[in-house]
């Protein structure tokens, strides 16, 4: 009797260890190591911002001594960066979940709005804690020609437009499907060419 006894309780813990040993195999299979970006929204919250400032630039200066008539194009916005920056507090916890930087539309401040809302335009940039520089995509090239013997004095004004907004993040796990959703801010810098004064003058 005694043996069978032992023999019995060797057993429930063979039965246990696989038991538990089966669990352990599950929970790794379910355990995520990638995750998919399964969409992006925004909203101005009232922490959130919208601030423009007016950059007057060096003025330029175009000589023709030729006696032909010559162009000149000028983008003073294409001299600065643009900027784009998310922010989460667990940068830890950030960086499995978006282990490849996934491309997403960002807010440019034309639209402001209070509730989270998917966004289809806009510049395109990647979803990272790292600071990413892009040059401006709305800006105006001006051609300008110059007659023989002229001076072009070009004076204009560039806005740069600083926004800071809120970011609703979804991921979802490749192996237990489990949705992931995660909070935090973003900052964006962009410019545009304002306006513009042209001068001529003969030489002298």
């Amino acid at each position: 009797m005694t043996q069978i006894k032992e023999f019995l309780r060797r057993g429930l813990f063979t039965v246990i260890v696989l038991c538990s040993a089966a669990a352990c195999s599950n929970n790794d299979e379910n355990e995520d190591t990638n995750y998919t970006l399964d969409g992006i929204q925004w909203a101005m919250l009232n922490d959130d911002k919208v601030e423009e400032t007016v950059i007057n630039i060096m003025p330029e200066i175009y000589e023709n001594a030729s006696s032909s008539t010559i162009s000149v194009t000028i983008d003073p916005a294409m001299d600065y960066e643009q900027l784009s920056q998310f922010y989460y507090d667990d940068s830890i916890f950030f960086q499995p979940l978006n282990q490849t930087p996934n491309e997403v539309n960002v807010l440019t401040g034309e639209l402001v709005f209070n509730d989270f809302r998917y966004v289809s335009e806009g510049p395109v940039v990647p979803f990272t804690l790292e600071e990413y520089a892009y040059p401006p995509d709305n800006h105006i090239e001006e051609t300008l020609t110059i007659p023989p013997y002229h001076t072009l004095y070009y004076n204009a004004t560039v806005i740069k437009r600083e926004v800071t907004a809120t970011y609703r993040a979804y991921f979802i796990g490749n192996n237990s499907n489990e949705r992931i959703e995660i909070t935090g801010k973003w900052k964006g810098t962009f410019y545009r060419n304002d306006k513009s004064l042209i001068r001529l003058e003969k030489m002298e």
